[in-house]
């Protein structure tokens, strides 16, 4: 998926976006499957990191409705980051037996809340509307060309 410099910034937006969008839901369903570790839902929350940003660079493209897209992603982003907060701690003091068990209860409860959050974000037709709004601006571009009259 690389960028092609002869082509619109919308152009592009549209080619890339929605095989972005694809990608990313793969690897949130596999991240959501209830086996994955806190250090691994940690390179989620990266993944969900880089998505968003390449979102936000198009928001010229796309205007004020991707807003709601991105605040999805911002909230998956923040769970997923409760979880890496516990893990660190985990991490940190491996000793201190009691505040290691309430740390543990509380990334069990997070990840569970993820999972729940996941199967929201990923709902019957969610990818398909992703994609489809991530590849409208091209729709519409070629309309707008093909109602342009000849100079």
């Amino acid at each position: 998926m690389k960028w092609k410099p002869s082509e619109t910034a919308a152009s592009n937006a549209c080619r890339v976006l929605p095989k972005l969008a694809e990608q990313y839901f793969k690897s949130g369903r596999t991240a959501a499957d209830g086996k994955r570790s806190a250090k691994a839902l940690h390179q989620f929350r990266v993944t969900t990191k880089k998505f968003r940003y390449a979102l936000e660079l198009f928001r010229p493209v796309y205007g004020k409705s991707l807003e709601r897209r991105l605040k999805a992603l911002r909230d998956l982003q923040d769970i997923l980051g409760k979880i890496s907060d516990h893990q660190t701690i985990l991490d940190v003091l491996p000793k201190d037996k009691q505040l290691g068990a309430k740390v543990e209860r509380a990334l069990k409860r997070k990840s569970k809340e993820f999972r729940k959050a996941w199967e929201t974000f990923d709902a019957d037709g969610e990818l398909k509307q992703w994609k489809s709004f991530l590849n409208r601006t091209r729709r519409r571009a070629s309309v707008r060309q093909k109602q342009k009259p000849p100079p």
